[in-house]
């Protein structure tokens, strides 16, 4: 994984959501996730997609994209001077739950080389950032009927029920590997599973039975799933609920499995069925996915 590094204010920005364009001195053939380091803070404090980088900006036209890049008028010579002309464009920034620590490299300037223990540690902090939104939108937004399609799951709206769980500002999020794939999640506000955008699935398993196949066959079809780099694997492109966690550990193993048992939390390890028998308002329906 690669770290991004952005002085302040503009990182601050970035993180708000209100600025989407993080202006360079250089074109980048980079694309993809980055993380977001705070000049000299020795932390990752977010994640975002490097999606495009468009081409340079003028004097007379830089300011018609104020929105995007959050530069006022009175830095328009300096920045020009300097050469930050080409927008490097930004989307889906988050910040991360907990700041990560990483070693910054000797010579390393724009762009930081992560080690895997570093890129481990953010994917950990954004599950658990992106489930604190997840289940805070939960308790804002009305509930939805998920039995009128099973199907859809998460892609239906906000998880439905009860809110009593507690999590919001507290979520624990849980890992489950299998084979290749590794993917996390957050017990819902309800009774179901969320799986976290990001997460990997087996591309190809052993299932012993094919109660899961139409789901999973509806998950690539509608793009919640879809084909990784790596071709052992499908992507989850999106955050999506399941019925129960086994629901989700069989579309993520493509394979029987027993999600509360399997899924750990990433810092303590504790089953998410210990977990919940320790959590006296959290609940789970286990088993296979209701009809």
């Amino acid at each position: 994984m690669r770290g991004l590094v952005i002085r302040e204010p503009w990182i601050g920005k970035i993180l708000a959501g209100t600025k989407t364009w993080e202006m360079r001195s250089r074109v980048t053939l980079v694309r993809g996730a980055v993380a977001l380091i705070r000049q000299g803070s020795g932390l990752v404090v977010g994640t975002a997609s490097l999606i495009e980088c468009l081409p340079a900006l003028t004097k007379d036209n830089y300011l018609d994209h104020a929105d995007r890049h959050q530069i006022p008028g009175e830095m328009l010579d300096e920045v020009i001077g300097n050469g930050w002309v080409h927008p490097w464009v930004l989307s889906d920034a988050h910040p991360l739950a907990s700041p990560i620590p990483y070693q910054h490299k000797s010579g390393a300037v724009t762009f930081v080389s992560l080690d895997e223990a570093v890129a481990t540690a953010i994917r950990c902090e954004s599950g658990r950032a992106i489930g604190e939104r997840t289940i805070a939108a939960s308790r804002t937004q009305p509930a939805r009927d998920r039995t009128a399609d099973p199907m859809v799951g998460r892609a239906k709206g906000p998880p439905s029920g009860d809110n009593s769980a507690g999590l919001v500002g507290n979520v624990p999020v849980f890992v489950f590997r299998a084979e290749a794939a590794q993917a996390y999640g957050i017990p819902a506000a309800s009774a179901g599973f969320v799986v976290l955008k990001g997460s990997t699935a087996v591309r190809e398993g052993r299932p012993v039975a094919k109660r899961d196949r139409p789901l999973r066959d509806e998950l690539l079809r509608s793009g919640v799933l879809a084909p990784d780099a790596d071709p052992r694997l499908l992507r989850f492109t999106s955050d999506y609920e399941f019925t129960s966690p086994s629901s989700a550990a069989c579309i993520v193993k493509d394979g029987n499995a027993s999600g509360p048992s399997l899924w750990k939390s990433h810092t303590s390890g504790l089953s998410l069925r210990d977990y919940l028998a320790s959590t006296p308002h959290a609940q789970v329906r286990s088993g296979p996915p209701q009809p």
